[in-house]
């Protein structure tokens, strides 16, 4: 049975950017999510910071120089770290820039390629060294740690991936009968998040359930008319579901 009170569940963080989102990044330690989105048209890159409990936005819209041979790579303490490539032709990853809670330049590394995250700092290598020798960095400013390290433990990020429902005879009751292919979904404590797709007007439109028992919270549609399905639908953190929605310029979360 449909509740009363369906559509009550409201977006906790609601942007919309001019370009197309690209990649996001979470902080592992802090609520912080980071967005890049690309103007392929005009080969810009601009990069966006949020703290997601608050819905606070850090900086929005922000780049550098050069900023399509740069891309986002990690969230950590407070910084947003880009990282370019040895060239336009290469997928391996060359130079660090970090920026800082206002969007500005903390530090940059052009020689330096950011390998992981640890406890004890920046895990780094200068990828014209071979064979790799790794350094720790420390965060705040780039400066060594140490040299030539052996071993290190990565922080480990809380995020959560839906899993795949392909028997529509597992659905609730209130699913649309014309649901086209396998339906997303992920359980968080007493709700039900689903993602899928239904046929309209001879393409796709991607929608996203949110449940509680029988009751709706939210169906809102993700994507409209398009061609093929889309599997890479939400995620889930620290109790905060996130998608992306609106031909993939708007970033969306509720608190579940």
């Amino acid at each position: 049975m449909h509740s009363d009170d369906k559509y009550t569940l409201k977006p906790f963080l609601k942007e919309k950017f001019r370009g197309i989102i690209w990649k996001v990044v979470l902080d592992e330690q802090e609520p912080v999510i980071a967005v890049e989105t690309r103007d392929p048209e005009n080969h810009i890159s601009e990069y966006s910071a949020y703290n997601f409990e608050t819905g606070t936005c850090l900086f929005k819209e922000q780049s550098v120089e050069d900023s399509w041979l740069w891309s986002l790579d990690k969230a950590h303490e407070g910084l947003i770290f880009l990282h370019s490539y040895i060239s336009e032709q290469s997928p391996e990853h060359k130079g660090i820039i970090a920026l800082n809670r206002n969007g500005a330049l903390e530090w940059q590394q052009y020689n330096k390629t950011l390998q992981a995250v640890s406890v004890d700092g920046l895990v780094t290598y200068d990828p014209r060294i071979q064979p790799r020798r790794l350094e720790l960095l420390k965060p705040e400013n780039g400066m060594p740690i140490a040299n030539n390290i052996q071993h290190y433990t990565s922080y480990e990020q809380d995020i959560r991936l839906p899993d795949i429902i392909n028997n529509s005879k597992e659905l609730p009751s209130f699913f649309p009968a014309n649901v086209e292919g396998p339906v997303w979904v992920l359980s968080i404590d007493d709700k039900n998040c689903y993602a899928y797709h239904i046929k309209k007007g001879g393409n796709l439109t991607q929608q996203l359930i949110i449940s509680q028992g029988n009751n709706i919270l939210i169906q809102d549609n993700l994507e409209e008319n398009i061609q093929k399905l889309n599997p890479e639908a939400f995620f889930i953190s620290r109790h905060n579901l996130f998608c992306i929605r609106g031909e993939k310029r708007e970033i969306v979360s509720y608190l579940v």
